[in-house]
Protein backbone atom coordinates (compact mmCIF):
# COMPACT_ATOMS: atom_id res chain seq x y z
CA UNK A 1 0.00 0.00 0.00
CA UNK A 2 1.51 3.18 -0.62
CA UNK A 3 1.60 5.97 1.31
CA UNK A 4 0.47 9.82 0.74
CA UNK A 5 4.29 10.87 0.22
CA UNK A 6 4.50 8.71 -2.38
CA UNK A 7 1.81 10.17 -4.39
CA UNK A 8 2.18 13.92 -3.70
CA UNK A 9 5.78 15.83 -3.78
CA UNK A 10 5.34 19.86 -3.74
CA UNK A 11 6.12 21.77 -6.42
CA UNK A 12 9.35 22.85 -5.38
CA UNK A 13 10.33 19.01 -5.67
CA UNK A 14 9.06 18.77 -8.55
CA UNK A 15 11.00 21.39 -10.12
CA UNK A 16 14.51 20.00 -8.70
CA UNK A 17 13.71 16.50 -10.32
CA UNK A 18 13.81 18.38 -13.71
CA UNK A 19 16.48 20.23 -13.58
CA UNK A 20 18.47 17.21 -12.22
CA UNK A 21 17.35 15.75 -14.76
CA UNK A 22 17.86 18.47 -17.44
CA UNK A 23 20.86 20.38 -16.74
CA UNK A 24 22.72 17.66 -14.85
CA UNK A 25 22.04 14.79 -17.36
CA UNK A 26 20.94 12.57 -14.22
CA UNK A 27 18.57 9.49 -15.43
CA UNK A 28 15.26 8.56 -13.15
CA UNK A 29 17.21 6.84 -10.18
CA UNK A 30 19.80 9.95 -10.00
CA UNK A 31 16.84 12.47 -9.78
CA UNK A 32 14.76 10.69 -7.30
CA UNK A 33 17.96 10.08 -5.03
CA UNK A 34 18.75 13.88 -5.50
CA UNK A 35 15.21 14.36 -4.69
CA UNK A 36 14.91 12.26 -1.69
CA UNK A 37 17.95 14.11 -0.51
CA UNK A 38 16.59 17.63 -0.85
CA UNK A 39 13.11 16.10 0.66
CA UNK A 40 15.06 15.38 3.60
CA UNK A 41 17.37 18.95 3.99
CA UNK A 42 13.81 20.85 3.25
CA UNK A 43 12.19 18.69 6.41
CA UNK A 44 14.78 19.60 8.59
CA UNK A 45 15.19 22.78 8.31
CA UNK A 46 11.91 23.36 8.15
CA UNK A 47 12.08 21.37 11.87
CA UNK A 48 14.36 23.95 12.88
CA UNK A 49 12.38 26.90 12.88
CA UNK A 50 9.59 25.02 14.24
CA UNK A 51 12.32 24.39 17.19
CA UNK A 52 12.88 27.87 17.04
CA UNK A 53 9.18 28.96 18.05
CA UNK A 54 8.93 26.36 20.48
CA UNK A 55 11.89 27.67 22.57
CA UNK A 56 10.20 31.15 22.02
CA UNK A 57 6.65 30.42 23.29
CA UNK A 58 6.49 27.06 24.39
CA UNK A 59 9.28 27.38 27.20
CA UNK A 60 9.41 28.92 30.49
CA UNK A 61 11.33 31.55 30.40
CA UNK A 62 14.20 30.16 32.50
CA UNK A 63 14.35 26.94 30.08
CA UNK A 64 14.08 29.77 27.23
CA UNK A 65 17.11 31.42 28.64
CA UNK A 66 19.33 28.47 29.32
CA UNK A 67 18.31 27.19 26.07
CA UNK A 68 19.22 29.94 23.76
CA UNK A 69 22.91 30.59 26.26
CA UNK A 70 23.85 26.75 25.69
CA UNK A 71 22.87 26.22 21.37
CA UNK A 72 23.26 30.56 20.66
CA UNK A 73 25.92 31.23 22.71
CA UNK A 74 27.59 28.23 22.98
CA UNK A 75 27.97 28.12 26.73
CA UNK A 76 28.84 25.12 28.88
CA UNK A 77 26.21 24.40 31.86
CA UNK A 78 29.40 25.57 34.41
CA UNK A 79 29.04 28.98 32.36
CA UNK A 80 25.08 29.08 32.93
CA UNK A 81 25.63 28.04 36.47
CA UNK A 82 27.75 30.53 37.08
CA UNK A 83 26.15 33.59 35.26
CA UNK A 84 22.79 32.55 36.52
CA UNK A 85 24.39 31.85 40.36
CA UNK A 86 22.88 28.77 40.30
CA UNK A 87 23.65 25.36 40.52
CA UNK A 88 24.79 22.90 37.38
CA UNK A 89 23.18 20.61 38.18
CA UNK A 90 19.72 22.79 37.91
CA UNK A 91 20.57 23.89 34.88
CA UNK A 92 21.63 20.56 32.93
CA UNK A 93 17.98 19.60 34.39
CA UNK A 94 16.78 22.60 33.23
CA UNK A 95 18.15 22.04 30.04
CA UNK A 96 16.94 18.49 29.68
CA UNK A 97 13.22 19.57 30.30
CA UNK A 98 13.30 22.00 27.60
CA UNK A 99 14.25 18.88 25.12
CA UNK A 100 11.54 16.91 26.47
CA UNK A 101 9.18 19.51 25.37
CA UNK A 102 10.76 20.00 22.23
CA UNK A 103 10.90 16.34 21.41
CA UNK A 104 7.59 15.86 22.45
CA UNK A 105 6.38 18.92 20.30
CA UNK A 106 7.55 18.09 17.01
CA UNK A 107 7.15 14.01 17.42
CA UNK A 108 3.94 14.36 15.59
CA UNK A 109 6.03 16.32 12.50
CA UNK A 110 8.84 13.75 12.48
CA UNK A 111 5.82 11.07 12.12
CA UNK A 112 4.26 12.96 9.65
CA UNK A 113 7.29 13.44 7.56
CA UNK A 114 8.59 9.72 7.73
CA UNK A 115 5.02 8.31 7.08
CA UNK A 116 5.69 6.62 9.97
CA UNK A 117 2.58 5.41 12.70
CA UNK A 118 5.37 5.48 15.47
CA UNK A 119 8.52 7.11 16.40
CA UNK A 120 10.74 7.47 19.17
CA UNK A 121 12.84 10.63 18.39
CA UNK A 122 16.32 9.89 19.51
CA UNK A 123 18.34 12.46 21.53
CA UNK A 124 20.60 13.23 18.24
CA UNK A 125 18.03 14.04 15.79
CA UNK A 126 16.98 16.90 18.57
CA UNK A 127 20.46 17.76 18.75
CA UNK A 128 21.02 17.83 14.74
CA UNK A 129 18.04 20.41 14.45
CA UNK A 130 18.97 22.37 17.35
CA UNK A 131 22.36 22.36 15.60
CA UNK A 132 21.02 23.50 12.49
CA UNK A 133 18.92 26.66 14.22
CA UNK A 134 22.17 27.58 15.94
CA UNK A 135 24.33 27.54 13.04
CA UNK A 136 21.08 30.17 11.57
CA UNK A 137 22.22 32.60 14.07
CA UNK A 138 25.61 32.98 13.21
CA UNK A 139 25.89 35.02 10.24
CA UNK A 140 29.20 36.93 10.82
CA UNK A 141 32.85 36.12 12.69
CA UNK A 142 35.58 34.26 11.51
CA UNK A 143 35.79 32.76 7.90
CA UNK A 144 36.39 29.39 8.38
CA UNK A 145 33.43 29.35 11.63
CA UNK A 146 31.31 31.11 9.14
CA UNK A 147 31.57 28.45 6.16
CA UNK A 148 30.69 25.63 8.48
CA UNK A 149 28.10 27.96 10.06
CA UNK A 150 26.30 28.65 6.18
CA UNK A 151 26.79 24.47 5.44
CA UNK A 152 24.83 23.06 9.10
CA UNK A 153 22.25 26.05 8.61
CA UNK A 154 21.66 24.55 5.18
CA UNK A 155 21.50 20.21 6.54
CA UNK A 156 24.23 20.31 4.12
CA UNK A 157 26.75 17.18 4.80
CA UNK A 158 30.51 17.34 4.67
CA UNK A 159 30.24 14.81 1.97
CA UNK A 160 27.57 16.75 -0.11
CA UNK A 161 29.15 19.82 0.03
CA UNK A 162 32.54 18.20 -0.96
CA UNK A 163 31.41 16.96 -4.14
CA UNK A 164 29.50 20.20 -4.91
CA UNK A 165 32.54 22.03 -4.86
CA UNK A 166 35.14 19.76 -6.22
CA UNK A 167 37.46 19.27 -3.29
CA UNK A 168 37.80 16.40 -1.10
CA UNK A 169 35.90 15.55 2.25
CA UNK A 170 39.81 16.57 3.91
CA UNK A 171 40.14 19.75 2.07
CA UNK A 172 36.71 20.59 3.45
CA UNK A 173 37.38 20.08 7.30
CA UNK A 174 40.63 21.72 6.87
CA UNK A 175 39.01 24.86 5.75
CA UNK A 176 36.10 24.65 8.52
CA UNK A 177 38.61 24.24 10.97
CA UNK A 178 40.83 26.67 9.77
CA UNK A 179 43.68 25.02 8.31
CA UNK A 180 43.58 25.32 4.85
CA UNK A 181 43.03 28.86 3.55
CA UNK A 182 40.16 29.71 1.22
CA UNK A 183 40.11 30.94 -2.40
CA UNK A 184 38.66 33.30 -3.82
CA UNK A 185 37.09 30.82 -6.56
CA UNK A 186 36.45 28.55 -3.77
CA UNK A 187 34.21 31.23 -2.09
CA UNK A 188 32.82 31.78 -6.02
CA UNK A 189 31.10 28.64 -5.81
CA UNK A 190 30.04 28.74 -2.01
CA UNK A 191 28.39 31.96 -3.05
CA UNK A 192 26.81 30.09 -6.09
CA UNK A 193 25.65 26.97 -4.18
CA UNK A 194 23.80 28.90 -1.52
CA UNK A 195 22.77 32.08 -2.71
CA UNK A 196 24.70 34.35 -0.58
CA UNK A 197 27.32 36.92 -0.85
CA UNK A 198 30.42 37.54 1.41
CA UNK A 199 31.33 40.72 2.98
CA UNK A 200 34.60 41.46 4.93
CA UNK A 201 34.79 44.13 7.32
CA UNK A 202 36.93 45.60 9.83
CA UNK A 203 36.10 45.82 13.62
CA UNK A 204 38.76 46.78 15.76
CA UNK A 205 41.14 46.33 13.45
CA UNK A 206 40.51 42.91 12.97
CA UNK A 207 38.52 41.36 10.06
CA UNK A 208 35.23 39.82 10.13
CA UNK A 209 33.52 38.21 7.52
CA UNK A 210 29.58 38.04 7.16
CA UNK A 211 27.39 36.37 4.82
CA UNK A 212 23.62 37.47 3.33
CA UNK A 213 21.10 35.92 1.03
CA UNK A 214 21.35 37.37 -2.39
Amino acid sequence: MKEISDEVISVEEARAALRCMRLCSFDETEALESIDSLVNRIRKIGTAKLVEEIIENKLSDTQRVFMKEFWYEEKNTSQIARDHGVSQSNVYRTISRANETIRELITPLVKYHADLTEVKIQPMYVEEIMKISSATKKKEGDLSQLLKNLRVSNAVTSEQLAKAVCITVNELEKIESGRKKMTVDLLERYSRIFGVEFNLKLVNGKGRYEWKEI
